[in-house]
């Protein structure tokens, strides 16, 4: 009986120690990824640099982006929108905008429900670090140069039935992504 009941305490002592030895793996990250830590969301805030573009958060840290011409990781892409209109010329990574004139208005008003959305092409003055073209961007559609990728991604004010825009009045916003001289993109782009 006293073998029986040494057998018994140490089969309850080894299942108590494997199951400690369980609850350690499991909460100090082994299973249930507690090595990978939870995202980090910052504020959608931005930072006004010098040469008159705008800077984000970036995680982990939530402190904002290095400004253009000042130390920071330039192994990533730099990234920031503008916006401009008709004659006003904007800044930013090098680049300069000046769209010049609307030749089509093609979107859908809200109004109204249509087959297809419809377009935006604006002719611009570009200028970047490889030199000054006339530029055509269509909402939506990529232009590359070897230093950056320039995308019209908004226009305001948003079409409506019955009322022309006055050339005036429009809004234009544009992504600019500076390369890095390694950087590849699996799409096509224009330009």
């Amino acid at each position: 009986m006293r073998m029986e009941s040494k057998n018994t305490i140490l089969s309850i002592i080894g299942a108590v120690v494997l199951i400690g030895i369980v609850i350690l793996i499991i909460f100090k990250g082994g299973y249930m990824g507690g090595n990978n830590p939870e995202p980090v969301y910052c504020a959608m805030d931005a930072k006004l640099c010098p040469d008159g573009s705008y800077v984000g958060r970036v995680p982990p840290s939530c402190a904002f982006a290095a400004c253009p011409g000042e130390s920071g990781n330039s192994s990533q892409p730099q990234e920031i929108s503008i916006e401009s209109q008709i004659g006003k010329e904007v800044r930013g990574l090098g680049v300069t905008i000046l769209p010049q004139a609307v030749l089509e208005d093609s979107r859908c008003p809200i109004d109204v429900e249509c087959i297809q959305a419809g377009t935006v092409r604006v002719r611009t003055f570009l200028t970047s670090g490889l030199g000054q073209a006339t530029q055509v961007f269509t909402l939506g559609e990529l232009i590359t140069t070897e230093a950056e990728i320039i995308e019209l991604v908004g226009v305001l004010p948003v079409a409506k039935s019955g009322k022309k825009i006055d050339p005036a009045d429009y809004r234009f916003t544009f992504k600019i992504t500076k390369r890095s001289a390694s950087s590849t993109y699996p799409f096509d782009v224009k330009g």
